[in-house]
Order: C-alpha cells, then sequence, then structure tokens
C-alpha cells in the first residue's frame, strides 16, 4: 500500500512567519501554489496560508478599524489586519506523517476540508513535502492488472486465507466483480470490505454462494 511519501511533492514552497503580505503573494504567483507552510526559525510548520486566508484583506480592508466580539470575527479581523504570515496564517497546521497511508491522507482532507497537507517526517517533525488532493487521487491510475492481483494474492490468498481458485475476479476500470463461494455467509462483508480499500478501486460487488449459512438464525424451540 502506497504511502504519503511515495505520492507527495518534495519540491516544497515554504514562507517564515516574518515573511511579509506581498512576499506570500508573489510567492504564491510565481510558483502557481495556492497554499505555502509558514516556517518557523527552526525550520517547524507552525501554520499554514492559503489564497483564501489572503482574500480576507481585499474583503475587509477595514478590519483594522473595529473590534468583533464572535471568536471567529475575530480570528477573521486579525488576519485582515495582519502584514506578515504569522498574523494571517491558518494554525495550527493541518499535517501529515510521511509514513501515513494515501487513504489516511484523503481522510485527513476530507475531515478538514482542505486541499493541501504538509508532510512530516516522523523523526524530526520537519516539513519534507506537501500531498494535495491530485497525489492523492494518482492512486486511481493504477492498471486493473494491478488491482487484480493486489486483491487475489494480498486479500483473499494473504488475508483471508482464502484458495483463490474459489474464486473469479475481474476488474474494468476500477471497479471489481468477485464470483464464486465461500466456506461461510458470514465471510463476505468483510471479504468486500477489504476489496474496496484496495488503492485504486472504484467500485466492488460480488456474486457469491456459500457452503455453510451461518447468518441463518434458528426457529426457538417451545414445549
Amino acid at each position: 500500500m502506497h504511502t504519503v511519501k511515495d505520492v507527495m511533492t518534495t519540491g516544497v514552497v515554504a514562507v517564515e512567519e516574518k515573511t511579509s503580505f506581498k512576499d506570500i503573494v508573489d510567492v504564491m504567483h510565481r510558483q502557481h501554489v495556492s497554499t505555502v507552510p509558514v516556517l518557523d526559525s527552526t525550520g517547524r510548520v507552525r501554520g499554514v496560508v492559503s489564497k483564501s486566508d489572503l482574500l480576507l484583506k481585499e474583503a475587509d480592508p477595514d478590519a483594522g478599524e473595529e473590534f468583533r466580539f464572535s471568536p471567529e470575527g475575530r480570528r477573521e479581523q486579525h488576519k485582515a489586519a495582519g502584514t506578515v504570515a504569522a498574523d494571517v496564517m491558518t494554525a495550527p497546521a493541518v499535517t501529515v506523517p510521511a509514513s501515513a497511508t494515501v487513504e489516511e491522507a484523503a481522510q485527513y482532507m476530507r475531515r478538514h476540508r482542505i486541499g493541501r497537507l504538509p508532510v512530516l517526517d516522523a523523526l524530526s517533525g520537519r516539513l519534507i513535502g506537501i500531498v494535495g488532493r491530485a497525489d492523492v487521487l494518482a492512486v486511481y491510475r493504477r492498471p486493473d492488472a494491478d488491482i487484480r492481483r493486489d486483491v487475489v494474492d494480498q486479500v483473499i490468498k494473504h488475508d483471508f486465507a482464502m484458495d483463490p481458485a474459489r474464486f473469479e475476479v475481474t476488474v474494468k476500470d476500477g471497479r471489481v466483480t468477485v464470483e464464486g463461494t465461500i466456506e461461510r455467509r458470514s465471510q463476505a462483508p468483510s471479504l468486500m470490505h477489504a476489496i474496496r480499500h484496495v488503492e485504486g478501486v472504484v467500485s466492488a460487488q460480488d456474486h457469491l454462494g456459500y457452503d455453510n449459512d451461518d447468518e441463518q438464525v434458528p426457529f426457538p424451540l417451545f414445549y
């Protein structure tokens, strides 16, 4: 299974806490990025500046002239009035370790509603890369033959210790179909769950029979 380290971009564009507002805009424009990590003097990630953070100034030029009472209002006011990265960044930064799986990175992005994650080295905690939605989605470019091999060899044979000869597995455009016979009916949900989590699988459906119906509830006996 691929980790974030396998798909991340290593040429990270970052700024320092003292980087000016205009310099941040310039960096984003020249490097064609929409988000930049903010590093402190030791090189550790303190926050992230996105174009959304910077747009607050354009949307609210008078932010420094009035006081807002809600926590969210005060945060936006502080960003809109900011002149350096430390003022306008979103902190703390949502980061991901290089050892995390691509699936875990996707879950982070969905949970926090962000499109890019700074990647940290697990030992040093230093920034070593950045991973975005396009990097995560790259797993869906895997060839069907590779997906089928993982389903048969890794899931069916290794993880579930089943005989692959009992199954017919086909993969078309990432869509997996599994036909065959399993020993117990109760094995089907967990087997299909594991197959859906194979990298590159778009969908998975089964046409499985079973030798034993261990989910059938016997009728109670009354005397």
